[in-house]
């Protein structure tokens, strides 16, 4: 068994359990020596922060991280997570300052909650499978400072974020729209909109075949008048 396997196996069933919550005295400070696990203080089990990026992880997203009421920091990138976030995350994780789950497999909507982490100044969610729309709500995060969702499958305008994040942080995303990506479009004024380019097309391409017509129409009667000129004159000379 490799040591990420191993590290995930024991990492992630204290995280599901109680474990995490206990501060019996026989084990208190245990978890603080896991590798990315850093401890409020390092003789109990307040956990402050975890870091496993790039540990060769899988696995969902563990709702056992409840019991580590005091995370601050939750840095999971670059592993192998799948699944969905879930929906009441925002209750799970509510002091978080950073969460980084890009370059993972996690798919589903963008929970809604998370706009009740208020505290979050990180929030990173690139190079992953979620799709749907960006929670509007979002926005409402006070202190948020990075902030980036490229790389995924989301859908739906951009919410009103004050350009305060680049194009960058939203490539990727073929359906999303809005600044800073391309205008949104209504279906509808989308209709209208062919419409009149049908239009002005069809304008273009028949305003010839309009004018040679005319120009047939006038030249068949003026030959004709014509015609009944030289008949006429031949009568004349007849006479």
């Amino acid at each position: 068994m490799s040591i990420q396997t191993l590290f995930s196996t024991c990492f992630w069933f204290l995280l599901v359990s109680s474990y995490a919550a206990a501060n019996e005295a026989d084990t208190a400070g245990f978890i603080c020596k896991f590798s990315g696990v850093t401890c409020w203080h390092d003789d109990e089990n307040r956990v402050l922060s975890i870091k496993v990026n790039g540990f060769g992880l899988k696995g969902e997203f563990p709702v056992g991280i409840k019991q580590c009421s005091d995370l601050v920091g939750l840095e999971l990138s670059r592993n192998n997570f799948s699944g969905v976030l879930p929906s009441n995350i925002g209750s799970l994780v509510p002091s978080l300052t950073t969460l980084d789950v890009s370059d993972n497999q996690f798919s589903g909507e963008i929970p809604v909650s998370l706009s009740n982490i208020t505290f979050l100044n990180t929030l990173t969610l690139q190079n992953n499978s979620f799709t749907g729309p960006l929670p509007p709500e979002l926005v409402s995060l006070p202190r948020l400072t990075k902030f980036s969702v490229a790389f995924n499958q989301l859908t739906g305008p951009v919410p009103n974020f004050n350009l305060k994040f680049g194009r960058e942080n939203f490539a990727s995303n073929e359906g999303l729209c809005g600044q800073p990506m391309d205008p949104c479009v209504d279906p509808e004024e989308d209709i209208i909109r062919l419409g009149k380019i049908g239009a002005a097309v069809g304008a273009a391409l028949f305003a010839p075949l309009g004018a040679f017509l005319d120009w047939f129409v006038f030249s068949g009667r003026k030959k004709k008048q014509e015609d009944r000129r030289h008949r006429s004159w031949i009568f004349h000379i007849g006479d």
